[in-house]
């Protein structure tokens, strides 16, 4: 697939508010998301010619953001993730709910909570999602299911 100039600054200005969102959700820093998302396009215009075309280029830029912000994470605790203010842009239930889930999500581990910001917070589809974190759809579904039900015990 050939990507122009002109493409890939329009590829930038409709995703990097996505990779700015996904990437602050994992970093936990405005600053390293900022930093993220410039690192993610200079990967995405030096690898530009070995998209495939076998997902969206926007789930292939949430691939390379994903990848970045675990190698930036490092030797840090990968379990301190959590939901925070900037999350919660399009999902908005009352306070006092809201409280409550931030709280549940943050009892939960990186792949869950990751999981559930893809699909509720980020609104992803299944596919998408499968793409982004490398597994098959159906463990997406598996995955989304056990850790709804997780959510539903720990919200009671």
């Amino acid at each position: 697939m050939l990507i122009d100039e002109k493409t890939v600054t329009e590829i930038f200005e409709d995703y990097s508010g996505d990779i700015f969102k996904y990437s602050l959700s994992l970093l936990k820093n405005n600053e390293d998301a900022k930093d993220a998302v410039q690192e993610v396009f200079v990967q995405f215009i030096k690898n530009k010619h070995s998209f495939r075309g076998e997902c969206s280029i926007k789930t292939w830029l949430l691939v390379i953001t994903r990848n970045y912000c675990y190698k930036r994470l490092g030797g840090k605790e990968r379990n301190s993730l959590s939901i925070d203010d900037n999350c919660c842009k399009t999902y908005d239930p009352n306070l006092d709910m809201r409280i409550s889930l931030k709280d549940a999500l943050e009892k939960m581990g990186k792949e869950e909570f990751e999981l559930i910001y893809l699909r509720e917070y980020a609104g992803h589809s299944y596919q998408e999602i499968a793409h982004i974190l490398n597994i098959s759809i159906d463990n997406v579904k598996v995955r989304l299911f056990r850790v709804r039900e997780q959510l539903r015990k720990i919200l009671r």
